[in-house]
């Protein structure tokens, strides 16, 4: 299975993604302190998942999502 790294892009840094479930609307419902990471479905869309089974849909064009290979995928 291809790892992936994901972008934030309104920083170009890499995401961290228990400061995006802590702060950030859309993400609010996930347990910050369990974040699981970043996850992708079949079709690419991006999630965002916490360790008890909480999933929250990344907004388009939030993150940009780049495989180990260098090709970004999504974004």
């Amino acid at each position: 299975m291809p790892t992936f790294k994901v972008i934030d892009n309104l920083t170009g840094k890499e995401a961290d993604e228990y400061t995006i479930a802590k702060t950030e609307e859309w993400a609010r419902g996930l347990m910050w302190m369990d974040i699981e990471g970043f996850a992708l479905e079949d079709d690419g869309t991006l999630l965002l998942v916490d360790e008890c089974g909480g999933v929250a849909y990344c907004p388009d064009e939030r993150f940009s999502v780049v495989f180990d290979e260098g090709g970004a995928v999504h974004g």
